[in-house]
């Protein structure tokens, strides 16, 4: 007997791929990983006030970790401001001032 009708030789050698499922492997290669945003936890946003306040009464240069949908940034420097009615913090690092939003702050932690 041949080897298609013996033992799984019938499935193994009728494999077949449509131009359409190519086309989506492909496509999804391409496609980074997205990710969520981590949910903080009550004592994580104690530390991350607790640093803010630090940086901005102090004048402490601290890093801020942004929540970015692929791949998370960070920006360091000292902070100027915050505004507790637009949710958000001034930071002044050598390029200048940069406002950040609270809900994109993943961690705040000094230098």
């Amino acid at each position: 007997m041949s080897k298609k009708l013996s033992g799984n030789g019938i499935w193994e050698s009728s494999r077949m791929m449509l131009p359409q499922h190519r086309e989506r492997i492909i496509d999804n290669q391409k496609i980074p990983l997205q990710k969520t945003k981590p949910i903080i936890h009550a004592d994580e946003w104690e530390i991350i006030t607790q640093n803010i306040n630090l940086s901005l009464s102090e004048q402490e240069p601290v890093v801020v970790t942004i929540f970015g949908e692929y791949e998370n940034s960070e920006v360091s420097g000292v902070i100027k401001n915050v505004s507790p009615i637009q949710k958000k913090l001034k930071l002044e690092n050598d390029e200048g001032f940069e406002w950040i939003d609270f809900n994109e702050i993943v961690s705040v932690t000094l230098e």
